[in-house]
């Protein structure tokens, strides 16, 4: 009678994990289209759209003017990455496509996964930088002590006010544990 009560326990108790595990799965599931949400709220990870570049039917746009583009990256406390941008520093113009590249390198002997976060200073530049090619909008595996550089495309939009003569788009990289992906 007593091993009954157990294995039926045993029972019970495996039913309920189960349930834990799936719904920690569903949780683990919904999270990408719920980030995608925040993004489009917040205005994070913009990708812009070729007749949103063009548009100006009907609208006048200001003239273009010149904006000086900083560079920057950072990595995650133990993350084994260096993230550097090729180029500082640019010297642009609202309404221009521009690329600059990132290098970036893998200095474990282990392979790591990586997610870029933009960043940008002033805060209100964020919603004028419009993002075409990206490697923050994915997240990145390298092998041990694999270098590839990344291109980072956009435009700064006609609109953003002239008031802001300097931009800082800085990266932080993540660790992405195994599973995560």
């Amino acid at each position: 009678m007593g091993a009954q009560r157990t294995q039926l326990a045993n029972q019970r108790m495996l039913a309920k994990l189960g349930v834990i595990a799936i719904a920690m799965f569903g949780f683990a599931y919904a999270l990408i289209p719920l980030y995608r949400v925040v993004c489009e709220v917040t205005g994070i990870n913009q990708v812009v759209k070729a007749d949103e570049v063009e548009s100006g039917a009907g609208t006048e746009l200001p003239p273009p003017f010149a904006v000086t583009m900083d560079f920057d990256a950072s990595v995650q406390a133990g993350l084994p990455w260096e993230v550097r941008p090729v180029t500082r520093t640019v010297q642009v113009r609202t309404g221009e496509f521009i690329r600059v590249d990132y290098d970036i390198t893998n200095r474990s002997d282990r392979e790591v996964t990586g997610q870029a976060i933009p960043r940008y200073l002033p805060g209100a530049a964020g919603e004028y930088v419009k993002k075409l090619d990206c490697f923050c909008f994915r997240q990145q595996r390298f092998k041990p002590h694999e270098t590839r550089r990344f291109p980072v495309v956009f435009v700064i939009d006609r609109r953003m006010p002239a008031s802001i003569a300097s931009i800082t788009l800085s990266y932080t990289v993540f660790d992405v544990p195994a599973g995560r992906t």
